[in-house]
Parts: structure tokens; sequence; C-alpha cells
């Protein structure tokens, strides 16, 4: 009996099989736009990105002590891609840019390399500076 309902509908059964593979298409084409897992583990700077070292609380802030004895805040900034570095709180921000995690930091006279724990500074005419990040300032 089932064979002759299929025999004398085959539009309708056609019409399922249709929509059937229509939506399997919808649903795969959904699921390839999610987004995309991380390649690898989060660089130091990405981590630090989203949370703090200092006791003020300021997200992706982290202080560091530079050769010369003076202080230096870190403030990491677009999931590890920009620093804001300023001698202390209240002083104007240098901004430097990275175009990929875990690669050189610029700005138009100053350059900033981490390596471990440490960050170098090197500006225009200037003698590289090292600082070592500190507990707190």
């Amino acid at each position: 009996m089932a064979f002759m309902s299929i025999r004398m509908c085959p539009a309708t059964h056609m019409t399922r099989f249709r929509i059937g593979i229509a939506g399997i298409c919808v649903v795969l084409t959904l699921s390839g736009c999610s987004e995309q897992p991380r390649k690898g583990p989060p660089t130091e700077q990405e981590i630090h990105a989203g949370d703090s070292g200092d006791a003020s609380g300021t997200r992706g802030r982290h202080p560091y002590r530079c050769e010369d004895n003076r202080p230096l805040l870190v403030d990491f900034k677009d999931e590890g891609l920009a620093l804001e570095l300023r001698r202390d709180a209240n002083a104007a921000p240098i901004v430097l840019t990275a175009p990929a995690p875990g690669l050189q930091y610029v700005g138009d006279t100053m350059s900033a390399t981490f390596s471990g724990s440490e960050i170098k500074i090197e500006e225009a005419d200037k003698h590289p500076v090292l600082c070592r990040k500190a507990t707190s300032l």
C-alpha cells in the first residue's frame, strides 16, 4: 500500500526530499560561519591585556622597573596588540602597536620588544633601556 502512495503522488515525495536536502545545506552553511578555534596558546601579551598587575586594578596594566631605577607602567590594549607606556599613572601615554602577537611594538620614535619578563625600549638617538616586570611600584 505504501508503494502505491509513492507511485500515485511522486511530486509530494520529491518535494519532501528537496526540502530535506535544502535543510541539510542550510545547517552545513551556518556551521561554517562559527568562530574559528585559536591556533595556539595565547601569548604573554594577550594574557596581560586581560589581567592587572598593579594595585590600581586597571585592566591590562603592569608595572616595570627600568635599569635607570625609574618606574614604567605598561598598559596592554587591544588583546595585546597595542601598548600604552607611561612613567606614572597621570602621565600622557606613548602608544605603540604590533601587527601580530609576539612581534615588536612600534611608534613614531620608539619601539619595544618583550623577552620573558623584560621589555627593551629603543628610542631614536638614545641608548636602549631595559625594564623588568615588578610586583608593584
